[in-house]
């Protein structure tokens, strides 16, 4: 969301509100950020409208995807009036930051299924991204596609992704999700082109500089 200004605490209190209730009586999980105008104008990663220490670390990534027509268009103008285009190098930033923050919850022993999910399907849009330059593809259209074009040894775990994405996950799913979930993003860092200026050339852990 694009907010000409910063929204006073009560009203940011009755949007939190407002989406939690929603959320529970339509069962859906709210994926929302609020952004002021002056900043969505702008590259840099921007801060949330009103959540305080809060910035968009996929900024370029969403960019394209509101430029590339996946939104729902509510009222005022369009992101293209309002957003720049994401350049190659910007997307490349953010497509780093997002595999960073998969490697951070291996390297922390992190078994939890939402997590393991979101690293398959998010690691699948990763690996669709190198192969075609384009991010503007959602987690279960790029798992659809991992599933074409990596090797039968992801097929089972790809499947188990789709199927917990979909709310309908199996015990076997689940314990198959969590065992994969560490080699299918060192797999997906392999085929990630190396940066010069990542905290791991300096003999960092990758996300020290997230």
């Amino acid at each position: 969301m694009i907010v000409n200004r910063r929204p006073d605490e009560v009203t940011a209190q009755k949007i939190e509100a407002a989406h939690d209730a929603i959320a529970q009586e339509q069962s859906v999980e709210w994926d929302v950020w609020y952004v002021l105008a002056d900043d969505a104008r702008r590259s840099d990663a921007p801060r949330h409208a009103y959540r305080e220490g809060r910035r968009d670390t996929s900024w370029a990534i969403n960019r394209a995807h509101w430029l590339a027509g996946r939104y729902v268009h509510l009222f005022g103008r369009e992101p293209a009036e309002i957003v720049p285009a994401p350049t190659r190098p910007e997307l490349d930033v953010d497509l780093r930051r997002e595999l960073e923050h998969m490697e951070r919850h291996v390297a922390e022993g992190d078994t939890d299924p939402y997590e393991a999910t979101y690293a398959i399907l998010n690691g699948s849009r990763i690996l669709h991204s190198i192969e075609t330059e384009n991010v503007a593809i959602s987690k279960r259209e790029a798992g659809a596609w991992a599933l074409e074009h990596l090797p039968s040894r992801w097929h089972a775990t790809l499947r188990a992704a789709a199927r917990a994405y979909s709310g309908q996950a199996t015990s076997k799913d689940i314990a198959l999700l969590t065992t994969e979930m560490a080699p299918f993003v060192a797999m997906v860092r392999e085929r990630l082109p190396a940066a010069a200026d990542e905290p791991a050339a300096k003999g960092l852990p990758r996300w020290s500089g997230y």
